[in-house]
């Protein structure tokens, strides 16, 4: 791109001398002049300030060149005469010292131009951030920054107190390398090595070159963003290096000065809570699991003893306490597998699953919850097979159902629907029940979250609706919140990947 308009340059240079040329002929054919190098004074000024000081001193020598030819005799480049020759000299000289210094203003006004437009970047940047109030905003307003000064996508990654990264902000339509990912990484994670250098440039071979900057404070890596650097090759010119540089060190000081890092120790905190509360939860689930275990036992023994089965009380007794003792130890485990999901530690176990088994087996599982409700079904024919965990997903299902009876009013009915949309297959379940505000359907799927209007409606740990999401979203699901309001009931949504291979009649065979 720099050639071509380098050599365009040069080429408008020659058509400036060729106008100067036709101009100078023309005044010698209406007046005797004993020289006319002023007027190739103009090509040189006109290259110097729009093309720089290598066409200027182009324009001169030209400019000298045909200066001969009207010297007398006409259109010949012989010099015969002393004053002729003083006179070309002079004006060559003059043509070269006004070309160089042109040239040397107008590259003192690019750069202060350019100058400008990083300060009022910056300017920008700072203004932008101001009004930023988390940390990932913050993150995207650098990213869109560093996005106009290079002309290049941006991929932005988010580092973990503990070193990990993920990547928050990735160009639409592509997915992040996984050897970027781990490059990026490596990169963050170098600042406690010592290796504090903003940015950095790394080759990753079929996935080309790319530029690495790091963001944040001194001793802290919050995020990388990575740029593909394409056309530009492994070494981009200093000045866009230097500009990004001054972005990401405006940025870093604008986010100490304006306390917004405060957001991300804050990120950072909660992060480490979530962390401490997994492991707490963990913790005391094991715990509970060996009292739980004895109780379903003796349940067991106390049912089948002589004296209890003569006495129908007693024995309805010991078998409450026994299912009683069975869904605690389901919720316990439901609650490790949460724990275990979050940490990487359990993987989904995949298979291929009929959606409209999977849905039957839920209601059954719910059914003591669903026990009086009337229950309006409206699925759709044929329905498809499912890729995913059934023993996740099948929990997931009951806890949602059990939601829809616990705040549904008695006599309301409970609507299930099943159809495929955008190839997944969504499942419905409206109740009629209290609603949610646009507040509430964000907070509903956190851990132990209990609406005030809802903690008066039903009891609960709150950890139904937070199970229910991590299970349907480790297999590749969603689940979301509908409303139109209070006292206007509420639709769970769930999304589920479908089979890449539909199994056929002749296959069930």
């Amino acid at each position: 791109m720099r050639l071509k308009q380098s050599l365009l340059g040069y080429a408008n240079v020659l058509l400036l001398v060729a106008v100067a040329t036709v101009l100078a002929a023309t005044v010698v054919s209406f007046a005797t002049l004993d020289s006319v190098s002023a007027i190739y004074m103009l090509p040189v000024l006109i290259a110097a300030v729009h093309y720089g000081t290598g066409p200027a001193i182009m324009a001169a020598l030209l400019g000298a060149l045909l200066t001969t030819l009207f010297y007398p005799p006409l259109f010949s480049v012989k010099v015969v005469r002393l004053p002729q020759l003083i006179d070309l000299v002079t004006s060559l000289v003059v043509a070269l010292v006004i070309g160089q210094l042109a040239g040397r203003i107008r590259q003192e006004m690019l750069r202060a131009r350019n100058r400008e437009r990083e300060i009022r970047q910056l300017y920008q940047l700072g203004g932008a951030m101001a009004a930023a109030g988390d940390a990932d905003t913050i993150y995207g307003i650098v990213a869109d920054h560093m996005k106009q000064v290079l002309a290049r996508q941006v991929t932005v990654f988010r580092m973990s107190p503990r070193g990990h990264i993920e990547a928050v902000r990735a160009p639409t339509g592509s997915a992040v390398p996984e050897a970027l990912t781990a490059a990026a990484g490596n990169f963050g994670r170098g600042v406690a090595k010592g290796a504090a250098t903003p940015v950095a440039r790394v080759d990753l071979g079929a996935h080309g070159h790319w530029l690495l900057c790091r963001f944040g404070a001194q001793d802290r890596t919050d995020a990388v963003l990575a740029a593909a650097l394409g056309d530009l090759g492994e070494n981009p010119a200093e000045e866009l290096v230097a500009q990004t540089s001054s972005i990401l060190a405006e940025g870093s000081r604008s986010l100490e000065r304006l306390g917004l890092s405060k957001a991300v120790e804050e990120r950072n905190l909660r992060q480490r809570t979530d962390e401490l509360r997994d492991i707490l939860m963990e913790s005391v689930s094991h715990d509970l699991r060996t009292p739980v275990a004895s109780i379903m036992g003796a349940a067991s023994v106390l049912a089948a003893a002589p004296a209890i089965a003569s006495t129908p009380e007693l024995t309805g007794l010991a078998g409450a306490i026994g299912g009683e003792a069975r869904r605690l130890d389901l919720r316990i485990q439901n609650l490790l597998d949460v724990t275990r999901i979050r940490s990487g530690a359990l993987q989904p176990r995949l298979d291929t699953v009929d959606a409209a088994d999977l849905i039957n087996a839920a209601m059954e599982g719910a059914a003591a919850n669903l026990r009086g409700r009337r229950i309006e079904r409206h699925f759709a024919a044929d329905l498809p097979f499912l890729r995913i965990d059934p023993a996740l997903v099948e929990q997931a299902l009951i806890n949602v159902l059990d939601n829809a009876a616990k705040f549904g009013p008695a006599v309301a009915a409970i609507a299930i629907s099943a159809s495929v949309e955008a190839e997944k297959l969504v499942i419905s379940i409206r109740d009629q029940g209290p609603g949610l505000d646009a507040g509430e359907r964000e907070q509903i799927f956190e851990r132990f979250y209990r609406g005030e209007r809802h903690a008066d409606i039903a009891g609960g740990s709150g950890l139904g609706l937070a199970i229910a999401k991590v299970f349907v979203e480790a297999n590749g699901g969603t689940i979301e919140a509908l409303s139109e309001g209070p006292n206007r009931g509420t639709t769970m949504q769930i999304a589920l990947p479908l089979a890449a291979d539909q199994p056929t009649g002749d296959d069930d065979e």
